[in-house]
């Protein structure tokens, strides 16, 4: 029987570590292979704007067109704005209401990033450019 620096026919040592390097490689490896299935990210927010509904509402598209997304559906009476970006990785739905008489506007906004291999970002990563766009239109307003 053939014998090695462990003293014995076979290491034991050497034989978890060759298993341990094959499942770092597999769980590694593994996310990236075609046809592995990552979730969609969604993230939603709210502000509070001082500012009356109407500036809100158009301030809000105007935003979006601002940052290169596109509104697919809007419903003023509702408050409600819909829209994606070019590519269709990120789409949101965004609700606007009126608090009280004071000029004060809450925004919902709930943004879905579609997971690709190749995409950077994230859904709150596209919330924070669209509420940070919002708080440049709306600026500019007073």
């Amino acid at each position: 029987m053939l014998r090695n620096d462990c003293g014995r026919s076979r290491c034991p040592i050497g034989a978890t570590v060759g298993k341990l390097a094959v499942m770092l490689v597999v769980l590694t490896v593994a996310p990236w292979a075609p046809g592995a299935t990552k979730k969609d990210q969604n993230y939603e927010s709210t502000h509070v704007y001082q500012h009356t509904y109407d500036e809100v509402f158009q301030a809000s598209q105007e935003a979006i067109e601002r940052l290169g997304y596109f509104v697919t559906g809007k419903d003023k009476d509702k408050g409600t704005i819909s829209g994606n970006d070019a590519d269709g990785r990120i789409s949101f739905d965004i609700h606007i209401e009126a608090l009280n008489t004071k000029p004060e506007t809450r925004v919902t906004m709930n943004v879905k990033f579609k997971w690709c291999f190749s995409c950077a970002g994230s859904s709150k990563d596209a919330e924070r450019r669209l509420s940070i766009q919002l708080q440049k239109v709306l600026a500019t307003y007073h």
